[in-house]
């Protein structure tokens, strides 16, 4: 006996498997670029454990528009009172927010071995927070340091000056002043971090030391993580009370929502024509680079997966037509030998 086989189902069946596979495919590597970046995933960290809906976000300002420290200050103001009038309160001894804030220099750093020319990151708030880079050796430094003169360096630079990582409590010169090494962190390893990060050795002092060392350098890069109680709560807060002029305000904590990505894929081509005078620091290019991989792997999800839902979507309509074809033959069937059984039951009664 001989089983026929449609050659046609047979060849879309193994074109839909195959569609699948590559959607999930697709899937399985959107997911793991989406965990790539630890810079944007801040508010879950400060969250933990707490029920309340925190936001992260983030605005970069041009060169000549830059913030300062008391800027800072008076939004903190503000912002305070903006959470007391919607009834946001901080846990004891907690806070609602947390922020970091950064600019970025030249500067000549010589150590024991070695001197060299390299783009220096003046960070405040909680900066580490907020990019905890790897420590290979020491600590972080924070603007709660009785004294403003610590330094963090790479590894890259921690080898160009004494050769080696184990250098905390050793001392660099910037520009004819001593600072001492807090710590040496190791840079990000991931693809994005990689291809966005070309300035070589690099090092982190804190915000107000680089101002002394050049007194025209501005805070270029604003971070916060605040309560959203209602989706658009924080942004609005931050549009309205801290002006960028012609920089960017960007929500970190849905840069990689569906709706996002497909402003993304919308702007095609646009993303890369920046006339606004922002240069962005190496972490917002490295999230901009996963978001138009992401856009990429979305694309190709729906295009594999296009197939697959027609079939699956033609099958369901098929069998639902089927259905109510039986059921429109079958049911009044049934009724008719219902009502004749009950015909017979009652004639067999008058008979007795």
């Amino acid at each position: 006996m001989k089983i026929r086989v449609d050659r046609r189902r047979w060849r879309l069946f193994l074109a839909n498997c195959i569609l699948a596979a590559l959607v999930l495919v697709c899937f399985a590597i959107f997911q793991a670029v989406a965990g790539t970046l630890e810079s944007i995933h801040a508010a879950d960290r400060f969250r933990g454990g707490n029920e309340m809906r925190f936001a992260q976000l983030a605005c970069f300002m041009p060169e000549d528009g830059g913030k300062s420290e008391e800027d800072i200050r008076l939004f903190h103001q503000t912002l305070d009172q903006k959470l007391t009038d919607a009834s946001l309160e901080a846990p004891e001894g907690a806070s609602l927010y947390t922020d970091a804030y950064s600019g970025h220099i030249s500067l000549n750093v010589t150590g024991d071995h070695g001197s060299a020319t390299v783009k220096a990151i003046g960070v405040g708030g909680n900066f580490f927070q907020f990019h905890p880079l790897r420590l290979r050796s020491g600590s972080y430094i924070s603007e709660n340091d009785f004294m403003q003169d610590r330094v963090v360096l790479d590894e890259t630079l921690a080898w160009q000056l004494f050769g080696g990582f184990d250098v905390a409590g050793l001392s660099v010169t910037i520009d004819g002043k001593p600072f001492y090494v807090a710590g040496v962190v190791r840079r990000e390893s991931d693809f994005a971090t990689k291809e966005a990060y070309l300035d070589g050795a690099s090092m982190f002092l804190s915000y107000s030391a680089m101002k002394a060392l050049d007194e025209n350098s501005t805070i270029t890069c604003y971070e916060i993580v605040m309560p959203d109680p209602i989706s658009g709560f924080a942004h609005g807060v931050l549009t309205e009370n801290f002006d960028v002029g012609t920089g960017d305000i960007v929500e970190n904590s849905s840069r990689y929502s569906l709706e996002n990505l497909f402003s993304v894929i919308g702007d095609f081509g646009k993303r890369s024509m920046r006339n606004n005078g922002v240069i962005y620091p190496y972490w917002e290019n490295a999230v901009r680079l996963t978001e138009d991989y992401l856009a990429l792997l979305l694309v190709l999800m729906l295009l594999f997966g296009l197939c697959p839902a027609v079939t699956l979507l033609v099958l369901a309509i098929r069998q639902v037509i089927r259905t109510w074809r039986t059921l429109k033959r079958e049911v009044p069937a049934r009724l008719d030998r219902a009502r004749e059984r009950r015909r017979e039951k009652l004639y067999e009664k008058g008979r007795e």
